[in-house]
């Protein structure tokens, strides 16, 4: 069984004809009513600004509180909007991506398959910034969350949005606990993400040239990631981004939908050995492309989830 975490106050955030729309989401709850009703969903709780805070500083935090326009739209960046009822998406991306850490430790660590249906994305988001349409860096306090626990001594981060999860990978490029791992196209936005940048040892990126296909990206992914990898986690998140796929408009990588499969699949088959799994959406602009990529990463979930 996959446990879902979804809201439907993620309608709320309204972006009008930004990318990162309204009908992403609808798309997300769409996939779920006709596929995955036997799924446990989940309403996440809101995150306050002590739990955000374990990755932003606190000024950030409170910029951003403060940022939320009473009517009409503000930009935090050029590419990020937020609206008059934004500010409870962010809370929820982040408190839904926690409730599932909570969750798992309920749950005495066994194997679990969390999906957080979330937005906005937040691998862009720095530590003091908004960048790439996303705000809170969901999955970053999640794992930072994690850790701080003590239940969880080794976690592994799997980006495969087309975008280079630069947030991410600032946030824990000298933190030796969590490991991250990226294949994004490149050079592109947001300019980082080469193959030199490896932290202190725990940062596996995986650049992947304009107008790469299945068979080529099945490639990179396991020369740079699948067979550099060799450590034990505790805790596996995965950034589902989507728009990798050969449809989306934001980006010129081919993938079909299968590959979302595979490369869910290729990491669990490696490195899950029976612990919990996290999964958190990212991008994914194309209607199509995002309902077909998402139900392949579910399917390779909830077999995990039923082996």
């Amino acid at each position: 069984m996959i446990n879902i975490l979804f809201s439907q106050e993620y309608k709320n955030h309204d972006t009008g004809n930004h990318p990162e729309s309204i009908k992403r989401i609808e798309v997300v709850n769409n996939l779920i009513k006709e596929k995955y009703t036997k799924q446990n969903l989940i309403e996440p709780t809101i995150a306050d600004k002590n739990m955000i805070s374990l990755v932003h500083d606190k000024e950030y935090v409170n910029y951003i509180f403060d940022s939320i326009p009473t009517s009409g739209l503000s930009y935090l960046d050029p590419d990020t909007i937020a609206c008059p009822t934004s500010l409870k998406s962010y809370l929820l991306a982040v408190g839904g991506s926690v409730d599932a850490v909570k969750k798992i430790i309920d749950d005495d660590n066994k194997k679990n398959v969390y999906f957080c249906a979330h937005r906005p994305p937040g691998h862009h988001a720095e530590r003091n910034k908004a960048m790439g349409f996303g705000v809170f860096n969901n999955v970053a306090v999640s794992a930072q969350y994690a850790l701080s626990t003590g239940k969880f001594k080794k976690i592994l981060i799997v980006d495969f949005d087309v975008h280079h999860g630069n947030g991410t990978q600032h946030i824990f490029e000298n933190n030796p606990d969590i490991h991250y791992a990226s294949s994004h196209q490149f050079p592109f936005y947001p300019g980082t993400g080469s193959s030199n940048e490896i932290g202190i040892g725990n940062i596996f990126n995986c650049p992947l040239p304009s107008g790469c296909n299945s068979d080529t990206f099945k490639a990179l992914f396991r020369k740079n990631i699948v067979d550099k990898i060799n450590n034990n986690f505790d805790l596996i998140y995965f950034s589902a981004g989507f728009d990798a796929h050969k449809l989306d408009p934001l980006a010129s990588i081919n993938l079909e939908n299968e590959d979302f499969y595979w490369v869910t699949k290729i990491i669990l088959e490696k490195l899950a050995n029976n612990v919990p799994i996290i999964s958190v959406l990212e991008g994914g602009y194309d209607m199509k492309g995002l309902f077909h990529g998402l139900d392949n990463h579910l399917k390779a979930l909830l077999e995990y989830s039923n082996e």
